[in-house]
């Protein structure tokens, strides 16, 4: 059983990244969430990655997903409870940071959860029915992501709307100072109306639907 990989990536697709271990090249497959937060990583950095192997025989080929943090693999695997949901669709699903996530099941967002692909009216009831009730396992992220952040500027003051996102991208998800200023300069330059961190945030890890 493959429980966790160090290497460096070789090749980036659309939903995997072949990663060098040694000698030897794994095709792994990301959510799109992990994929975005790869991304934006140093290329030559070596990458860790907690793994999970399927096959039986009604797949085509074995898929071995991976997953940044223990925390987006358990959601991986509360995803796969949810009735009609398998390994790759579960992971299709993880377009967004894991708080964030967490979040909209405490909510009950039903809207919010139907933006996210491969998600329709039904589904997102399935997942709310099943995923509400175990999600104390989450309790260690808190309630929001910037909970506890001293919040350097007033209301609307975009200079320390921008500094609460970075010190999140920082603390919580292990971006560079560096990364978490570009990620959060690109976001405002694709979406310069953002008026609140939370808004801010979501720009920044957004994944456009096709």
């Amino acid at each position: 059983m493959i429980a966790r990989l160090w290497g460096r990536i070789l090749a980036w697709e659309e939903e995997s990244v072949v990663l060098r271990v040694q000698d030897i090249g794994y095709r792994v497959h990301l959510s799109p969430h992990a994929h975005q937060v790869l991304r934006s990583r140093p290329d030559s950095g070596e990458v860790v990655l907690w793994t999970q192997y399927f096959w039986n025989e009604h797949q085509e080929a074995p898929f071995l997903a991976g997953f940044p943090d223990p925390d987006e693999q358990a959601l991986f695997n509360a995803l796969r409870k949810v009735p009609g949901l398998g390994p790759h669709s579960a992971l299709r699903i993880l377009a967004l940071p894991v708080a964030e996530f967490i979040r909209i099941i405490r909510e009950e967002d039903t809207a919010r959860l139907k933006t996210l692909k491969g998600v329709g009216e039904k589904t997102a009831r399935k997942i709310l029915s099943e995923l509400r009730s175990g999600m104390g396992a989450f309790d260690h992220l808190g309630g929001t992501l910037f909970e506890g952040l001293p919040s350097p500027g007033g209301a609307g003051d975009a200079s320390g709307m921008d500094q609460k996102v970075r010190e999140v991208l920082i603390r919580q998800f292990g971006h560079t100072p560096s990364e978490a200023y570009r990620l959060v300069t690109e976001a405002l330059r694709r979406n310069p109306s953002v008026k609140t961190t939370e808004d801010l945030f979501r720009e920044v890890y957004r994944v456009e639907s096709e």
